[in-house]
């Protein structure tokens, strides 16, 4: 059969990865990106980084750039551990890395890294990262041989028994999986598909993305034994889970591929063909070449089959242009060959036997899969041309390799041959021993088929079974717990009524007596009353008056709070002309230092002026203040107008006491960005945001200048701006980061509940004294 050696050697091979560290591994990686981007040093910033590092290993063919990105983030994670003593990433990152050194085929130090993970987990009782790094041990044990894949096992079921004790079905039923997969490869099947239907009872509580995987293995174990019809219904039980969790992974493609191969073996073309294209888009999605040009073999078999003959050889003919290898080049000349021998073009199928015959001397001994699927195409095609001698020799070397590797669906395959073979020669003892030997063949692989699905049927039993008594065990708990429920009810309600009685009762009484007095009360309050009715209509007459003249104040007090705003807004133009005309016989330092000034105090000004135009005397609209702001001091640069600034402002109210501050800071801050960031006048922009980001105000002032350079950064407190921005921050509270990328950006959070008196003392401490002599 065409192809079948190579997909029972993809059975075996099947990408396993330690399930998820966290919830954090179910992020897409674009949104993982952003968040470790706003973390900040801290344990969720240990678990993006073990989650980017994790998923980068976890696509479907993870490049050299891939497992170095993993790499980097596994150092990265454990230094950040280490540093915080957190235990699960110091874990987990020695974990990440025995899996890039999987990758990398680092044998040695992935191992040891392995072990000394296992070490530290034990050293500090954790039995999650215990069970984990036996895990990942097992992984560097080969399957080739049995001493190997017994120690596998053993570290497998360390692992199982972990994750059991501690009650983690959800790796418990994936370490189930992984060592059912491992009695499969040793022959042992019964054992590997009970723990299967462990994993499955397990799964079904946890995450149907595991039953969903549980499914295929039984599936795929199912084809491996030739049992089509289970292989058949366990991989489409598995499609089916797989639309209810909106799987779109390569494993997708793994299972619809092997319904499709299910198909073919059992002779249903027709319906394999569309399970077949679905595995080739998921193949080109992933860019998965291996599995394309598998696939692609198999639909053009199956286009064969189904008289579509152009069809398939117009896929064939694609792969052989693309063919680069030797091995590439046999194997599309095997499909070609076996295609044309099928569709009777003996003539063009003459013109590729010979050319597999070339190239089969020059493949390696290892390509088991190619060889054997050239060697029968070969005698499916000098059969069909009686060319016995070749047939023979072929049909040898083909039954000769299958009987070495035990594969059952080629023995078949070549019994049939040799079985038509001895029908031709008309031999009739021959034909009747051959008869019986294939028999006797096909009799033991039905058998062997059939005592795997009596097996099959006994554990769904089981497992029905047991599902029924847990769900009548369910049943009976949830019962129980109804009738207790509903007794301690009774009680209560009784409990209840009779304390409600006591207190009707004693409420009764109690009124009687309250009556009682309230009547010998009633005429001495009702003379007090008389007397405070009086008393009560005076202060009345008062409390209107004293109102009034509130009114009267609070009117008077606004009136004096503008004129004080006015007059201070004056005074600061004052000054402000008074700095102008200082200016004007001013140069060099000392005129910058006093522009500084006059940007600042028009800071102020603009404050006070903002106040008089407001209802609210004590608060800022911050949508309108900021851009005027920043124009003014743009504007204040005339040589700059090539220079762009955007201003882009949330519209929220500030007390006075943090909006003068942070007007102070955007000040400093577009004023250097001005001076600094744009030398010989070039082109650029400056960007100001303002808004609430969670629980914080946050300003950022940013440039695409050319930044800081090395001695200004090594020297963050030597200039005047950046002294008056940190103190500005440090009074209220607020955070400052600088960064140094693509430009200059400055970053200022503050707390957004912080509204105190201000202090203006406080706010121009920082101001340099100016020497206006």
């Amino acid at each position: 059969m065409k192809k079948f050696q190579l997909f029972i050697l993809l059975l075996c091979c099947i990408k396993a990865s330690l399930a998820q560290t966290s919830d954090l591994d179910e992020l897409p990686l674009p949104v993982l990106r952003q968040k470790l981007a706003l973390s900040t040093n801290d344990t969720t910033t240990v678990k993006l980084q073990l989650a980017l590092g994790h998923l980068m290993l976890l696509k479907a063919s993870p490049t050299k750039r891939d497992v170095d990105s993993a790499k980097s983030f596994s150092a990265k994670a454990e230094a950040l551990s280490r540093q915080l003593n957190y235990q699960f990433g110091i874990i987990n990152a020695m974990l990440l890395s025995t899996e890039t050194c999987y990758y990398e085929n680092n044998r040695e130090k992935g191992f040891a890294i392995a072990q000394k993970a296992l070490a530290f987990s034990i050293r500090n009782k954790n039995g999650d990262g215990e069970a984990r790094s036996y895990y990942l041990i097992s992984r560097y044990y080969p399957r080739s041989d049995s001493v190997s894949l017994e120690k596998k096992l053993i570290y497998i079921n360390k692992a199982i028994s972990i994750f059991s004790r501690n009650g983690n079905s959800k790796y418990h039923s994936y370490m189930l999986t992984n060592s059912a997969d491992l009695l499969f490869n040793a022959g042992r099947n019964s054992e590997g598909l009970k723990l299967l239907f462990e994993a499955l009872n397990l799964g079904k509580g946890v995450s149907r993305r595991t039953v969903e995987g549980i499914y295929w293995n039984i599936g795929r174990i199912s084809m491996r034994t030739g049992d089509y019809i289970n292989a058949l219904k366990y991989n489409l039980l598995a499609i089916k889970t797989a639309r209810e969790v909106n799987d779109t992974t390569m494993q997708l493609g793994w299972i619809k591929h092997l319904v499709a191969s299910t198909y073919t073996r059992i002779g249903d073309y027709r319906r394999a063909i569309p399970y077949s294209i679905e595995v080739i888009k998921i193949a080109k999605r992933f860019n998965e070449p291996y599995y394309l040009n598998l696939e692609l073999s198999l639909l053009a078999f199956e286009y064969t089959h189904t008289d579509r003959l152009t069809d398939a050889l117009a896929i064939l003919s694609q792969m052989e242009g693309k063919a680069g290898t030797d091995l590439e080049k046999l194997s599309v000349n095997v499909d070609i060959l076996y295609s044309l021998v099928y569709s009777k073009k003996l003539q063009q199928a003459d013109r590729y036997a010979q050319q597999v015959k070339k190239l089969l001397p020059l493949i390696p001994r290892g390509n088991v899969a190619e060889i054997m699927n050239a060697y029968n195409a070969l005698a499916y095609f000098y059969l069909k041309t009686n060319k016995m001698e070749q047939v023979y020799h072929y049909s040898d070397l083909y039954a000769a390799m299958a009987q070495k590797l035990s594969y059952i669906e080629d023995i078949t395959n070549a019994e049939e041959r040799y079985y038509k073979l001895v029908i031709v020669n008309r031999n009739p003892r021959s034909v009747i021993a051959r008869f019986l030997k294939h028999q006797e063949f096909r009799d033991s692989v039905y058998n062997k088929v059939k005592a795997y699905q009596a097996f099959l049927l006994d554990m769904e039993n089981e497992n029905l079974r047991k599902n029924r008594h847990i769900d009548s065990l369910t049943m009976e708990a949830q019962v129980k717990e109804i009738r207790i429920k509903r007794n301690q009810l009774i009680q209560q309600a009784t409990i209840l009524g009779a304390v409600l009685l006591l207190v009707i009762s004693g409420l009764i009484y109690s009124r009687y007596r309250l009556k009682q007095r309230s009547n010998a009360l009633l005429t001495q309050q009702k003379e007090e009353i008389d007397d405070q009715n009086k008393v009560l209509q005076q202060l009345i007459i008062d409390k209107n008056e004293l109102i009034k003249e509130k009114d009267e104040l609070i009117t008077e007090k606004d009136l004096l709070f503008k004129e004080v705003n006015h007059r201070v807004k004056n005074n600061l133009q004052s000054v402000l002309l008074l700095l102008e005309n200082q200016a004007a016989t001013l140069d060099g330092e000392a005129l910058d230092a006093v522009n500084n000034s006059r940007h600042r105090i028009y800071a102020m000004s603009l404050i006070h002026d903002k106040l008089i135009e407001s209802s609210k005397l004590r608060s800022i609209n911050m949508g309108l203040f900021l851009p005027q702001l920043a124009e003014h001091i743009k504007d204040s640069f005339h040589g700059a107008t090539q220079v762009k600034i955007r201003v882009s402002v949330e519209e929220l109210t500030l007390d006075v006491s943090l909006a003068l501050p942070l007007a102070l800071i955007l000040n400093e801050a577009v004023t250097n960005a001005f001076k600094y960031a744009f030398p010989n006048k070039e082109t650029g922009e400056v960007h100001v945001t303002f808004g609430r980001f969670k629980d914080q105000f946050r300003l950022e002032i940013a440039d695409n200048g050319i930044g800081m350079n090395s001695e200004a950064k090594a020297k963050t407190n030597t200039g005047t701006g950046l002294k008056l921005i940190r103190g500005l921050c440090e009074d209220i509270d607020a955070k400052v980061t600088l960064k140094n990328t693509g430009g200059t950006r400055i970053i200022i959070l503050c707390n957004a509940q912080r509204q105190e008196e201000i202090d203006l003392d406080m706010a121009l401490r920082h101001l340099p004294d100016i020497n206006l002599s």
